[in-house]
C-alpha cells in the first residue's frame, strides 16, 4: 500500500527512487499518482521504473500513455521526453524499425525547439543507432561527439559522459583504438566514482567500454571492468540493473574457457531479461555459441530459434553449419553477416572473416579463403591486440597448409602462443589440431602427435561433449568405423598409421576416408583440415 501523501510529494518521491535503482518502490509511487489523476509525468516516470525491471511491455505504454497526454495538453517538452523514451524502449524492447519511428518523430518534434538536454538525449540515441543498426561508425561517432557537446553546455554530467563512452566506442569500431579506449576508460572511470546520478546512465557508460574491450578481443581489460560492474551492483542492491554487461561478461568467459561459470552467467542473465527481447537475444545467441562448442548441436539450433534476427547469429548458424559437414551453408551465413555489417564497421566483420576462411578452405576455394584471411591479418595490424593477431595467424596458417606447409607452421605456433597466453583454450586447441596437420605435411610425426594430443586433452578438459550415437542412421550421417576414422584423423594420423590402429587395409581406409569428405561436404587439398576442425567441433571420440 501507498503512503498516504499527496500527488505531487508521490511524484517527487518516485523521482528520488529512481535515482536510486529503488524500482518497485518508484512505481508503486507513479501509480498511486495515476490512481488520483491522469499525469504525463507520472506515466514518464512509471515508464522508466518499468524499464528498470525489464518490463517492456509495461515501459512501452506507460510512455506511450505520457505521449499521448503530454501532446493533447500541449506539453511540448513532455512529449518530446517520452518520444525519446519510446525510443530506446523500442530498441531494447521490440526492434530497430519502431526505435527509428519514434526518433524521426522525436527530431522533427525537437527541431524548433530551444536546444537543451533532450537534443543531447536525441544525439545519444541516433549515434546509438548508427552504431547497433546501422553499422556505421562514423555517423555514431559524430552524433555522440554531438550530443557530449550538448550535455556540457547544459550541465549535464549523465548525458556527457554517456556520450564520450559512445564516441570512444564508435573510434574503437573504426579501428581507431588508441584514440577511442580514453574516452571510455574516463566515462567509466567518472561513472563508478560516483559523478553519475542515474544508475542506468553507469550502465550504460559500462556497457559500452566492455564492448568496445570485446570488439578488440582485449579479454583482461573486459574482464576487470566487469567486476568493478559487479561491485557497484552489489552496493546498489541492484541484481538486474547490469544484467546487459553481464551478458558481454559470459561472452569474456565462453572466450576464457570458463564455460561453466558462462553458463550460469549467461542463464541467469537470459532469465532477467526475459521482458527485454532484443537484450535476452543478446545472452541467447552467446549461450547457443556455447552450446555449439560443447557439442550440443541440437541445443544451439534451438536456442538460436528464439535469437530471431539478432546481429550474431549467422556466425554461430554458420559455424553449426561447418560443423556438420555443410561449408555451402556456413560460406552463405558468413557472408550474409558480413554484407548486413558493412565495410565500415571494422571489428565487427571480424567473426565473419574467421567464420568465411575455414568455410571457403572447406570448399577448396583457396583464393576466397586468402582474401578473407588478408582483410583479417589488416584488421589486426591496426588493432594490435594479441588475441586478434592470434586470429589472424590462425587463418593465415590454415590458407598455407595446402601448398606451403613451413610457412603454415610458423604462423600456427605463433598463433598457439598468442591465443594460450590470453587463456583462450577453445581457439588454442584448434589452432593445435592445424598446427599438427602441418606439421604431419612436413614430415615430422612425432612433433605433430604432440599437438594433436595436446589439442584434444585440452578440449575434453574444457568439457566437450560427444554426442549420443543414434539407433538409426540417417542419410550422410557417419557410421560407426567412419567416425572412429574421423576420430584418428583429428589426431593428426596417416592413413597407414589409421590403417595399423584399427587393423585394415590401407585401402579400405582410403574408402572411408573419401567416404568421410564426401559426407561432410568437404574436399581439395583442405578436406583433411577441414574434416579435423568438424571432429574437434563435434567432440567425436
Amino acid at each position: 500500500m501507498a503512503d498516504p501523501v499527496g500527488a505531487d510529494e508521490a511524484l517527487a518521491r518516485g523521482r528520488e527512487a529512481l535515482r536510486r535503482a529503488a524500482w518497485g518502490e518508484a512505481r508503486r509511487r507513479f501509480e498511486a499518482v495515476l490512481a488520483e489523476r491522469e499525469s504525463p509525468e507520472a506515466l514518464l516516470g512509471l515508464g522508466l521504473a518499468a524499464r528498470g525491471e525489464q518490463d517492456g511491455e509495461a515501459a512501452l505504454a506507460a510512455h506511450q500513455g505520457g505521449y499521448r497526454l503530454a501532446r493533447r495538453g500541449g506539453d511540448a517538452r513532455l512529449a518530446e521526453r517520452c518520444a525519446l523514451e519510446l525510443a530506446l524502449d523500442c530498441l531494447s524492447f521490440r526492434g530497430p524499425a519502431q526505435a527509428r519511428g519514434w526518433l524521426e518523430r522525436a527530431g522533427r518534434l525537437l527541431a524548433d525547439a530551444p536546444a537543451g538536454a533532450e537534443h543531447g538525449l536525441l544525439a545519444y540515441l541516433r549515434a546509438r543507432f548508427a552504431l547497433a543498426v546501422a553499422h556505421d561508425p562514423a555517423a555514431a561517432r559524430a552524433f555522440a561527439a554531438q550530443g557530449a557537446a550538448l550535455a556540457r553546455s547544459a550541465g549535464l554530467v549523465d548525458g556527457e559522459l554517456a556520450c564520450r563512452a559512445l564516441e570512444g566506442l564508435a573510434l574503437v569500431a573504426q579501428g581507431r583504438v588508441e584514440a577511442g579506449m580514453p574516452l571510455l576508460d574516463e566515462a567509466a572511470t567518472a561513472a563508478l566514482a560516483g559523478e553519475v546520478d542515474d544508475p542506468q546512465i553507469v550502465e550504460v557508460v559500462c556497457c559500452h567500454l566492455i564492448d568496445a574491450c570485446q570488439r578488440v578481443r582485449d579479454l583482461d581489460r573486459a574482464g576487470e571492468w566487469c567486476r568493478r560492474v559487479e561491485e557497484v551492483a552489489e552496493r546498489l542492491g541492484d541484481a538486474a540493473l547490469f544484467q546487459t554487461c553481464r551478458t558481454l561478461y559470459g561472452e569474456v568467459l565462453l572466450w576464457q574457457g570458463a564455460w561453466q561459470e558462462a553458463e550460469r552467467t549467461l542463464t541467469a542473465a537470459c532469465r532477467a531479461l526475459a521482458g527485454a527481447r532484443a537484450k535476452a537475444a543478446d545472452g541467447l545467441v552467446r549461450l547457443a555459441e556455447l552450446r555449439r562448442r560443447q557439442g550440443r548441436r541440437e541445443e544451439a539450433a534451438a536456442l538460436l530459434a528464439e535469437c530471431g534476427e539478432h546481429r550474431l547469429a549467422p556466425v554461430v548458424r554458420g559455424a553449426l553449419a561447418l560443423d556438420g559437414g555443410d561449408a555451402e551453408g556456413a560460406a552463405a551465413e558468413a557472408e550474409r553477416y558480413l554484407r548486413r555489417v558493412g565495410a565500415e564497421d571494422r571489428l565487427e566483420r571480424v567473426p565473419g572473416l574467421e567464420l568465411l576462411v575455414q568455410a571457403r578452405l572447406a570448399l577448396g576455394d583457396v583464393g576466397a579463403a586468402r582474401a578473407a584471411a588478408g582483410e583479417l591479418a589488416a584488421i589486426a595490424a591496426a588493432v594490435g591486440t594479441g588475441p586478434l593477431r592470434a586470429a589472424a595467424l590462425r587463418a593465415a596458417g590454415a590458407v598455407a597448409a595446402g601448398d606451403d606447409p613451413g610457412t603454415a607452421v610458423a604462423s600456427l605456433e605463433d598463433a598457439v602462443d598468442l591465443f594460450a597466453a590470453r587463456g583462450m583454450r577453445y581457439e588454442t586447441a584448434l589452432a593445435r589440431s592445424e598446427l599438427a596437420h602441418a606439421l604431419r605435411r612436413l614430415g615430422r610425426e612425432r612433433a605433430a602427435e604432440r599437438a594433436a594430443e595436446t589439442a584434444w586433452a585440452e578440449l575434453r578438459a574444457l568439457g566437450l561433449e560427444t554426442p549420443a550415437p543414434r539407433p538409426e542412421r540417417r542419410r550422410g550421417e557417419l557410421t560407426r568405423r567412419e567416425r572412429e576414422v574421423l576420430r584418428l584423423l583429428a589426431q593428426g594420423r596417416s592413413n597407414d598409421e589409421i590403417a595399423a590402429a584399427l587393423v585394415l587395409s590401407v585401402r579400405t581406409v582410403e574408402s572411408h576416408v573419401a567416404s568421410v569428405y564426401a559426407k561432410l561436404g568437404v574436399g581439395g587439398r583442405s578436406a583433411r583440415a577441414a574434416a579435423t576442425a568438424h571432429a574437434l567441433r563435434q567432440g567425436l571420440a
